[in-house]
């Protein structure tokens, strides 16, 4: 398998368990100029920006992927977001920026869900 296509699974595990939560997918994938979010959804009046990053077990020889998102890719995020703010008419009493992890032990997905992982 790809890594695209990795991807794409890793991105819809991360979106069933959200939805799994309570929580409300609005989009996936959304583009802004050459910026992209994985997920955007919302919980109660809160507006939520998700980043995906998988690995393929706890052991990764890439690292940790909590640590992939770094300065650069957040304010990618940031931006990214500002244009679905400005985008959007609904209106939400806050945001807040999450990270999930999804690991792959051998096509068992583990699911960490990073809240506030940093801030715009």
């Amino acid at each position: 398998m790809n890594r695209r296509a990795r991807g794409s699974k890793y991105e819809q595990a991360a979106a069933d368990y959200l939805g799994h939560k309570g929580y409300q997918v609005l989009a996936t994938n959304y583009r802004y100029s050459r910026t992209e979010i994985d997920i955007i959804c919302s919980l109660e009046d809160v507006l939520i920006f998700v980043e995906v990053k998988g690995q393929r077990s706890a052991a990764s020889s890439f690292g940790d992927a909590r640590y992939r998102v770094d300065q650069r890719k957040q304010e990618a995020i940031v931006k990214t977001a500002q244009g679905y703010i400005a985008a959007t008419p609904a209106r939400y009493q806050s945001y807040r920026f999450d990270v999930i992890i999804v690991t792959d032990n051998a096509g068992e997905y583990e699911i960490e869900h990073i809240e506030n992982a940093f801030n715009a």
